[in-house]
C-alpha cells in the first residue's frame, strides 16, 4: 500500500520496543526507526542506503543485507503497513455508514414521491428521476466500498476475525445506555463506535510477543469527551464571563477561538482531586492501586470571585453537566485529569497506550455495571 506522507507505528522486535515512521516526499521515501536507548536507524527506501545513528555521534552507514538491520527494518515496514491498513479499515467503515443513511434517506424520499407520482409537475417529475440517478449512484459506491473493505481484512492476515458492524453499534450503545446514548452527538456516538471497533481489531491481532497499542481506540473515546465536556463548557462559560468581569477565570484567559484541554478544567472544579501518577503510566502491565493513584493539587487555587462567577455560572447553565459539576466537582476534576493523562499518552508518538490503560480509559469514560463513567454521570443521573 502506498504510504502517507507521514506515517508512524510501534512494534517490538527482539523483545525490544522500537517506533518506525517513514516520510514520502515525491518519489523519495525515507524510514527511522529509533528505540528508547536514542539509537537511530535511516533508511532511504529507494536507494536501499542505511545510516545508524548513536546518541553524541554522526551517522554511520550500516549493510542493510545483514541480518539483523534486515529483519528489523522488515518489522517495522510490517508495522507501518498493519496500522495503515488498520487505519483504512475504520475509515472505510465510517464512510460505508455514512453512505447508507444517504441511501436511507433519498429512499424515503423516492417513496414518498412514488406515492404522488401522478400528481407531480414536470419539473418534480425530474427531481424524481434525478433522486433515483442518486440512489443508484451511492449503492454503487457502497457496493465499491464494501468490496475495497473485504479485500482489507483478507490483507490483514489470518488473525483479523471478521465482525458485524451492526452488531457492534448494539453493543456500544449498551454499554453507554439509551439513557446516554440519545443525549450524545451523532460525532461522538461515532467515535465511541470506531474505538471499540479498534479494540476488537487490535484483540483478533494479539501477538504473544508485542503488546498490542491501544492509541487509536483510546483518542477516539478522548475525542468524545472533549466535543461533549470541553467544547460545551468553555464556549458556554467564555459567552457567560464576557458579561460577567471578562473572559477569565482560574488564570485562564478564554476566547471565542481559543482550543481548549481536558488539563484546563480541573483546577476550575476543585483545588485538589485523586489523579494517575505519571510514573505508573510507563509500565506495560497493571501497577496495584496503591502505586497507580495520587494527589493532584491546582498550581494556584481559584479566589472565592472566580469560585462566585463559576458557581454562578453552573447555576443558570442549562447543560445536564450543569447538576454534576456542581455537586460532585472533586469527582469531576478526578475523572477529567486521569482521561487527560491517558489521552495524552495516546496522542504521543513515543509511547504506547497499553490495554490495561485503555481499558482503565474505557472505564473512566463508558464506565460498566457497579461504576458509572463520566457520560453516566453527565446524562444518566
Amino acid at each position: 500500500l502506498p504510504f502517507p506522507s507521514q506515517t508512524t507505528a510501534e512494534f517490538y522486535y527482539s523483545k525490544r520496543r522500537y517506533i518506525s515512521s517513514i516520510i514520502t516526499s515525491g518519489r523519495s521515501r525515507e524510514l527511522s526507526i529509533h528505540n528508547p536507548d536514542g539509537h537511530l536507524l535511516t533508511v532511504q527506501l529507494p536507494e536501499r542506503q542505511g545510516f545508524l545513528t548513536m546518541p553524541g555521534q554522526s551517522p554511520q552507514p550500516v549493510d542493510l543485507s545483514e541480518a539483523h538491520y534486515f529483519n528489523l527494518v522488515r518489522a517495522g515496514l510490517s508495522a507501518l503497513e498493519v496500522k495503515q491498513k488498520t487505519q483504512l479499515l475504520v475509515e472505510k467503515d465510517e464512510l460505508l455508514a455514512d453512505k447508507n443513511s444517504q441511501i436511507e434517506t433519498l429512499t424515503c424520499q423516492i417513496a414518498l414521491l412514488e406515492e404522488k407520482l401522478n400528481q407531480l409537475s414536470s419539473e418534480q417529475q425530474q427531481q424524481f428521476h434525478a433522486l433515483q440517478a442518486a440512489l443508484q449512484q451511492q449503492e454503487a459506491a457502497v457496493h465499491a466500498q464494501e468490496t475495497h473493505i473485504a479485500k482489507l481484512q483478507s490483507q490483514l492476515g489470518q488473525g483479523a476475525v471478521p465482525f458485524d458492524p451492526q452488531a457492534l453499534r448494539q453493543e456500544v450503545r449498551a454499554a453507554v445506555g439509551d439513557a446516554v446514548w440519545f443525549c450524545l452527538q451523532a460525532k461522538s456516538q461515532k467515535d465511541l463506535y470506531a474505538a471499540y471497533k479498534h479494540q476488537v481489531m487490535l484483540q483478533a491481532e494479539k501477538s504473544a510477543t508485542s503488546p498490542a497499542d491501544f492509541s487509536e481506540a483510546g483518542l477516539r473515546l478522548s475525542f468524545a469527551v472533549e466535543r461533549e465536556v470541553i467544547q460545551s463548557f468553555f464556549g458556554d462559560l467564555y459567552q457567560f464571563l464576557c458579561t460577567e468581569g471578562g473572559p477569565e477565570i482560574g488564570g485562564l484567559q478564554l476566547g471565542s477561538q481559543k482550543k481548549y484541554t481536558l488539563g484546563m478544567l480541573p483546577s476550575l472544579l476543585a483545588d485538589q482531586w485523586r489523579s494517575l501518577k505519571i510514573s505508573a503510566l510507563n509500565h506495560p502491565v497493571p501497577v496495584p492501586e496503591a502505586s497507580l493513584y495520587g494527589t493532584s493539587r491546582a498550581n494556584s487555587p481559584m479566589s472565592q470571585g472566580d469560585r462566585d462567577r463559576l458557581q454562578q455560572f453552573l447555576s443558570q447553565w442549562e447543560n445536564p453537566m450543569a447538576i454534576w459539576l456542581q455537586n460532585q466537582p472533586t469527582e469531576a476534576a478526578a475523572y477529567i485529569d486521569q482521561i487527560a493523562k491517558l489521552r495524552n499518552l495516546a496522542a504521543h508518538a513515543e509511547s504506547c497506550l497499553y490495554q490495561w490503560q485503555y481499558e482503565l480509559l474505557q472505564l473512566l469514560v463508558i464506565g460498566q455495571a457497579e461504576q458509572p463513567g463520566l457520560f453516566q454521570s453527565i446524562y444518566g443521573g
